[in-house]
């Protein structure tokens, strides 16, 4: 392999091409441990040491850091390591290293994430915002069981948010109110029977 490119990233790190392909990042200091320089040959024993040593401990540590802050899912800490340049082979061991000591579950987050907001988000919500984050297409049609959610009860509560202390909603009124509901991520037929109610009451 053949260094073809050096880009300084900050007053430490610099990205380091090779052979015309961007590899990773290193410290100065492994730059000069190395013999890294423009041009300089590679061999595939430093290369393996380099990702399969250096980087590879780096990233360990690196999501071992993130974790203490809060919960994270499989798919944000890859995001993380590729933001940082780190190679696939490097970000796939080093996930599945916290994922081995249970640092790291996305079908747990899942549910934790379901209970803590299940009573400010509509389920399709927290499904779109789950999905976001990564989270498998089965562990999400999983989270069924796990729902205690009564969407009615939770409908209500935006509806008399929203309204306040208004006597009447017109049709033009009662529509704009279900659009918003809709944007919540309701079902349509769990709005309009949530608003008929409310208007009867009224």
């Amino acid at each position: 392999m053949i260094v073809t490119g050096i880009e300084t990233v900050t007053k430490k790190k610099c990205k380091i091409e090779l052979d015309g392909q961007l590899a990773f990042v290193l410290y100065k200091g492994e730059l000069a441990r190395y013999c890294i320089q423009m041009d300089a040959k590679l061999s595939q024993a430093q290369y393996d040491e380099i990702v399969m040593e250096v980087l590879l401990k780096r990233a360990k540590k690196y999501l071992l850091h993130l974790l203490t802050k809060m919960d994270r899912t499989s798919y944000e800490l890859k995001t993380k390591l590729r933001h940082g340049y780190y190679p696939e082979a490097v970000i796939e061991k080093a996930v599945a290293y916290v994922a081995s000591y249970g640092y790291v579950d996305d079908g747990d987050y899942a549910k934790r994430y379901l209970r803590t907001h299940e009573h400010r988000l509509s389920y399709r919500q927290i499904k779109q915002k789950l999905a976001a984050k990564g989270i498998a297409k089965n562990i999400l049609e999983s989270l069924d069981a796990d729902r205690h959610q009564d969407e009615g009860e939770l409908i209500k509560i935006y509806i008399h948010k929203k309204v306040k202390e208004q006597d009447t909603l017109d049709d033009k009124e009662l529509k704009r109110l279900a659009d918003y509901l809709y944007r919540k991520g309701f079902e349509s037929d769990a709005i309009w029977s949530n608003l008929k109610t409310y208007r009867q009451e009224k």
